[in-house]
């Protein structure tokens, strides 16, 4: 949970997550932003937490704090000082005390009506690192020389506290004053807007007004606060009369605002509607059939169990062993862009694991009664040219350009054939689209070579800024296509107008009814990774539940289907693995299998050729 909606803090962790995981983000239910991470579902909810409210209310009817009002009260007396600003600050750069001192400066020189009356408290807490030295010196020291530069131009104008203050005394010092002065340039999570608020119910308490710096979190939920940059320092010396000058009754209104606000959404409340939004996330997970057993508990602090551990859907390479093993025809599709490393992967060691993995399907294409299918977005050269050194890649089933290009096994590398006409006259307007956002957008670029599709590519790029102008391309492209046979997909870090019927999915149905109608296939596994392959996942989870058994050799079987997605969820798939790594070790697995039935085949033949 991060203080506000408008805050950077959320909007920060969001762009670190995709930033340095690559986890994309989406909008749930209830106002809430959602991320997958290795199969756990992350729910960041942007609410300001209060405090305890009732017991702030009661403190301050106390004798010790009536008590150091009335000492507050006989100093300013003793001062000749009438209108009491504070400040309560760490002594810290961020907090922008300097120019709090700069602002008031500039306010008794352009307002000289003020000059005898104000006086500045200004509450400078120490901060210490572990070894108990003072922290920030150097800055602390400019603050000491600002306020006696100030002093010295207005006599007893800034009032300087280097410590911090019990409750009694700091609740009275609010209690007393006309103005809460906060010029924070960076700040995220601040009670003493709060407490300021509460102490006005203390008895005879002034009636307050807050003056917060719009780089505060709270500044954008208390109601009627008045914001000012504490960088432009003449806005805020007349944001600081502005204070001064609010009309009473406006001034009791926005006071009898904020004492509600404060009361409502204290630190209990805040931790319900956590709860609550806990709740509603796990009654949503179990309406959409995700399994929650595993993670019906809340963990805090750190731990060392891996997610591994806690998922519950990962594809377990002994359960896929078993059903290989027992099953006569097997049909595999694998996502071709997924098996591939990326040119960084490569540089760092990724080539070795692209071998690992050529060499697997090389030995699953050669045991029988298998049909491997590569699937691929690229065209059908650049697929040849990526399994070159590949073996018998004739005995490949391939697709390219999302399956408007496919070849069946054990025909040549090249004879390709075509799913269906496709017109092409749109791709002129979706070139003029593209191509202006391509210059707009630094790194990205359109793919124009596939027939039944065009791409604009941003993976290079700014990652929120693309992605922003991703999702104002993706509308201004189905608003300017909706009469066209076409249909506009998003990918890991791409926009994509494809033909209508040229997709993955489509293309797994052609095969699927290709088999059936040779007596079909008792296995079947599925890895993808994109969004554009939930297409095969959703034609797959409708084939296994219309096609639980097949009748072969006069006797039923099960149709055992794994259809799975890697690294990103939720998804259509009916199992997750994280990495290629995982991916290879299924793959390896299943191989060893086939070398193994190989070697047994030929020592039976040689005993045979012997006898």
């Amino acid at each position: 949970s991060t203080h506000s909606p408008s805050s950077p803090s959320p909007r920060h962790f969001l762009s670190c997550c995709s930033s340095l995981l690559g986890l994309e983000n989406r909008p749930a239910r209830g106002g809430l932003v959602n991320l997958v991470f290795n199969g756990h579902h992350v729910h960041v909810r942007a609410s300001h937490v209060g405090i305890d409210a009732g017991t702030i209310c009661r403190r301050v009817q106390e004798d010790s704090v009536r008590v150091e009002r009335e000492a507050w009260t006989a100093k300013f007396r003793g001062l000749k000082k009438t209108v009491i600003l504070v400040g309560y600050d760490d002594m810290e750069p961020l907090s922008g005390i300097t120019l709090k001192l700069r602002a008031l400066q500039s306010m008794l020189n352009q307002f000289p009506e003020f000059r005898e009356d104000v006086v500045l408290v200004q509450v400078a807490i120490p901060l210490h690192d572990s070894r108990g030295e003072m922290m920030h010196t150097e800055y602390a020291e400019e603050v000491g020389r600002v306020a006696a530069e100030v002093n010295a131009q207005y006599p007893g104008a800034v009032l300087m506290q280097h410590e911090k203050m019990p409750f009694a005394p700091r609740v009275a010092l609010f209690s007393v004053a006309d103005v809460l002065v906060n010029s924070a340039v960076r700040h995220g999570l601040s009670l003493v807007p709060v407490e300021y608020v509460l102490a006005s119910q203390a008895d005879r308490g002034k009636r307050g007004s807050l003056l917060l710096s719009e780089f505060t979190a709270c500044s954008k939920v208390i109601p009627g606060v008045i914001r000012t940059n504490p960088w432009r320092e003449e806005d805020f010396a007349k944001s600081i009369v502005k204070s001064l000058r609010q009309p009473q009754h406006e001034r009791q209104h926005w006071c009898a605002e904020q004492l509600a606000w404060c009361k409502h959404n204290t630190v209990l409340r805040w931790a319900e509607n956590i709860m609550e939004d806990m709740k509603r996330v796990r009654a949503y997970m179990i309406e959409m059939g995700e399994d929650t057993t595993r993670s019906a508990c809340c963990r805090v602090g750190l731990v060392k169990s891996s997610y591994r551990e806690i998922s519950s859907n990962i594809l377990r390479p002994m359960e896929v062993n078993s059903a290989y093993s027992s099953c006569k025809t097997r049909l595999l599709l694998f996502d071709m862009d997924m098996l591939r490393p990326s040119k960084e992967d490569m540089e760092n060691g990724g080539d070795t694991l692209w071998q690992q993995t050529l060499a697997s399907i090389q030995l699953l294409v050669k045991e029988a009664g298998n049909c491997v299918f590569l699937l691929s977005s690229d065209s059908p050269e650049n697929l040849l040219a990526m399994l070159k050194r590949m073996k018998g890649i004739d005995k490949l089933g391939l697709a390219a350009e999302d399956g408007y290009y496919y070849k069946w096994p054990n025909s040549p590398p090249d004879r390709w054939d075509q799913r269906q006409h496709v017109v092409t006259q749109w791709k002129e307007v979706c070139s003029a689209l593209m191509h202006t956002y391509a210059e707009r957008t630094t790194g990205t670029y359109v793919q124009e070579d596939q027939i039944a599709s065009i791409t604009w590519h941003y993976g290079v790029s700014n990652p929120d800024f693309a992605r922003m102008q991703g999702k104002e391309l993706l509308n201004h492209l189905n608003d300017t296509l909706a009469h066209l046979p076409v249909e506009v997909v998003v990918g890991k870090s791409f926009v994509r107008v494809r033909h209508q019927g040229v997709t993955k999915g489509s293309l797994v149905t052609h095969i699927i009814q290709h088999y059936n109608s040779r007596g079909g296939v008792d296995f079947l596994l599925c890895l993808g990774d994109d969004r554009i392959d939930e297409d095969m996942f959703h034609t797959l989870k409708d084939y296994q539940q219309g096609a639980q058994y097949r009748l072969f050799e006069g006797r039923e079987q099960e149709i055992k289907v794994f259809t799975c997605t890697v690294g990103r969820q939720p998804s259509l798939a009916g199992f997750c693995l994280y990495t290629l790594e995982d991916v290879q070790e299924v793959l390896s697995q299943l191989s060893l299998q086939t070398k193994r039935k190989m070697r047994s085949a030929a020592t039976m033949l040689g005993l045979s050729s012997l006898s």
